[in-house]
């Protein structure tokens, strides 16, 4: 149903490979997660190449659509994409420190609240200078350990966060208050209600 409530949402056709292309996409998890958790994933592909290199903690190799089908998640959004010089740059960081954090995040795995596969979205984020942001059920996105706080994925903001609570305040993220791992707030650009439940908003898709 909330599904519905979601305007604008970016396309999941898969862009031409005329340059190189790198995605930031997430999925639902399996039953009874499905409506409260989410999965992220990089699809990285370099100009005029078939297949895509995915970087996610849990898995990671080639697809040729990871847009549409990538198992076991379903649903997917599509959150951002970048493209040429800039996707040029992205793919040279993730193929340099992607490996690298999936190693250390899986070594310190925990479900909730944290470090888990929506952190590696989150930490990859902000180490390769991506501005785009995770949904709200995106639960671990804001794992900072006991207590940390710093700028926030998108740039304009910063955050304060612990296990129990957290609080996002941005130009363009507008105001998100975390309670054990949940968001829920206002997104001032794109304009969106943030829920826990669902893609993570009412209103307009994400950037």
């Amino acid at each position: 149903m909330l599904s519905g409530c979601i305007v604008a949402r970016q396309s999941l056709d898969m862009p031409a490979n005329d340059v190189t292309t790198v995605a930031l996409l997430t999925g639902t998890l399996g039953h009874p997660l499905d409506g409260i958790a989410r999965h992220p994933w990089f699809a990285v592909r370099k100009a005029g190449e078939k297949e895509w290199r995915i970087y996610e903690v849990g898995g990671g190799g080639s697809e040729t659509d990871p847009f549409r089908d990538h198992s076991p998640y379903g649903n997917p959004i599509l959150h951002k994409v970048w493209r040429g010089a800039e996707a040029d740059r992205a793919a040279a960081c993730l193929e340099k420190y992607g490996h690298e954090e999936r190693e250390r995040i899986e070594h310190d795995y925990v479900f909730y609240p944290g470090p888990n596969s929506n952190t590696y979205g989150d930490v990859m984020l902000r180490r390769c200078g991506l501005h785009a942001s995770l949904p709200s059920t995106s639960v671990g996105k804001d794992w900072r350990g006991w207590i940390g706080a710093g700028i926030s994925s998108e740039g304009t903001g910063v955050q304060l966060e612990t296990p129990v609570l957290g609080l996002k305040v941005g130009l363009k993220e507008g105001i998100e208050v975390h309670v054990i791992g949940l968001s829920i707030g206002i997104d001032l650009w794109p304009p969106a209600i943030i829920v826990p439940l669902g893609p993570g908003r009412i209103g307009f898709a994400d950037r």
